[in-house]
């Protein structure tokens, strides 16, 4: 028996302790904030950019028409018209290659390492960016080549397959007691990048033009990928499988194999000890509720914020979301550490804090009225962005240590297939609704948050005794001649009923590897 201490990383080649931490926090920072960029700029670009297509057929006046829509109807109606079903081919073809791509990465990842799923939607992005940026030179190819870069980032994972690594990594590089601590960090990076993100567009094209947009965003991602080839190791996570029967083949050739459909798929059909299936299942499902709940609701305050009797200008929607995101982000890396660390809340607690937090801030809004109402509403929303990183926490415990990839797949892809149908489901409701009474859609999704609270409800009890048994944990490293550690196995014992203990112990067990 050996002492060993512990501050809560696990080592894995070069992304190591709390700096592999830091890295994907700093990598997820600059992708988000260079993300939010892109799309805040892109969906105006490709509006103007089917104004110059429609202006060849229907309009004769001088090109300026189309920075100046209001004082030509005609233009305006039909480039409204043909710029709706434009956003929706742009939004498929970011949305739908991603998906495919994650289910099979997740599984890949988890035999082969994180660092090719983190690496391939910076490079995509990157690539996009400077399509876009060319399309600005070639007015006649303009909308094929902004279609063109939206299927290029598509095709490379998007925000759906690094988000998958992001937080396999995270699982990867943390002991079991403080996951929780790690996934709001890294929570927390990605809702200030989206907060600059969106704000530094505005700035961007206000004081000087769209290609210095696109330059800016180019930057970002030259950033994160410079930080990714030199800090994270090819093989931040190989499992046993990995290092025997792959080990002679091109990892890179095998991503697209069926196997990692079926074992992605498995991973929530398959038997668990201690009702650990209907855990997991149960708490996938709570997640893309929420997430549900979330990009309606984002789709739906557009239109009630611009409605009478609020009728805020469309400029101030994007600063309320910064100030929102911005709000949910410094709540996330001041509190989670408090409440997880010094108040010591269990996990459930604190998804049960989160949860209140949306039902009251949806109730509130539902009745707003004044815009001083609309703002308090972020105060009571604070809590929010705890529930997403808490229930990934909670997630983990749940999973072998070659299981991550696989569910976060799982959940990234769900994630990415609500983003439609949210927006369909919600504002449907706020448009059928809306001249009887504003808050009707909000009070829908008040209806989702409620049920999805009572299932954690009757989970409650379980999930505390399920997370107290995870502050026991049996550690076995096998080191080689050299000391070089060659595997690092963390069990998750069977859950207990014993109260907590104040201090954690860790059992652990030094092998010499033959």
């Amino acid at each position: 028996m050996k002492n060993v201490e512990t501050n809560g990383e696990k080592s894995s080649g070069r992304f190591s302790c709390g700096g592999g931490i830091l890295v994907i926090s700093a990598v997820m920072f600059l992708y988000k904030t260079g993300e939010a960029m892109l799309d805040a700029t892109t969906r105006p670009f490709l509006i103007r950019a089917v104004c110059y297509e429609v202006h060849k057929t229907i309009h004769s006046e001088n090109k300026t028409a189309c920075s100046d829509l209001d004082r030509f109807p005609v233009l305006e109606d039909e480039v409204q018209t043909q710029s709706g079903y434009y956003l929706i081919y742009y939004r498929l073809l970011l949305n739908i290659p991603a998906i495919f791509l994650s289910m099979f990465c997740g599984s890949y990842s988890d035999t082969h390492g994180r660092k090719i799923p983190i690496l391939l939607p910076c490079f995509g992005s990157l690539l996009a960016a400077m399509m876009y940026m060319t399309s600005n030179m070639l007015i006649e190819y303009r909308v094929p080549m902004i279609l063109g870069g939206s299927a290029l980032q598509g095709m490379f994972g998007k925000s759906s397959l690094i988000t998958m690594a992001a937080n396999s990594t995270v699982f990867d590089l943390s002991e079991t007691k403080n996951r929780t601590r790690n996934f709001g960090r890294l929570m927390a990076t990605m809702f200030f990048g989206a907060t600059l993100g969106a704000l530094m567009s505005g700035v961007f094209q206000d004081l000087l033009d769209i290609n210095a947009a696109f330059i800016g965003i180019v930057s970002l991602f030259v950033v994160a990928i410079s930080l990714i080839l030199i800090f994270v190791s090819g093989d931040t996570k190989k499992t046993d499988k990995s290092d025997t029967a792959d080990s002679d083949k091109g990892s890179s050739c095998e991503v697209f194999t069926a196997g990692h459909i079926k074992e992605t798929i498995a991973v929530i059909t398959k038997t668990r000890s201690d009702n650990n299936r209907s855990k997991l299942i149960s708490l996938i499902i709570v997640a893309l509720m929420i997430h549900l709940c979330k990009v309606g609701e984002m789709d739906i305050k557009l239109m009630f914020l611009t409605r009478s009797p609020l009728s805020w200008p469309k400029s101030w929607f994007g600063y309320f979301l910064s100030v929102e995101s911005a709000v949910m982000g410094l709540c996330l890396f001041l509190l989670i550490p408090l409440f997880s660390k010094k108040i010591k809340l269990s996990d459930v607690t604190i998804v049960v804090i989160g949860l209140l937090s949306m039902l009251a801030k949806v109730i509130f809004l539902g009745f707003s009225s004044t815009s001083w109402m609309v703002f308090v509403s972020i105060g009571l929303g604070a809590f929010i962005g705890m529930v997403p990183s808490t229930l990934r926490s909670l997630l983990s415990k749940t999973l072998k240590e070659d299981e991550a990839g696989k569910v976060f797949s799982i959940l990234s892809c769900g994630e990415t297939i609500l983003k439609s149908l949210g927006s369909l489901i919600f504002v449907n409701i706020y448009s059928a609704t809306a001249h009887i009474f504003h808050g009707i859609a909000f009070f829908a999704e008040a209806f989702i948050i409620v049920t999805m609270l009572v299932v954690i409800l009757i989970m409650y009890r379980q999930l505390r005794r399920f997370q107290t048994s995870m502050d026991r944990l049996s550690i076995t490293v096998s080191v080689d001649d050299k000391g070089k550690t060659v595997s690092h196995k963390e069990t998750q014992p069977a859950v207990d009923h014993r109260p907590a203990p104040d201090n954690p112990v860790f059992c652990i067990t030094v092998e010499n590897a033959k």
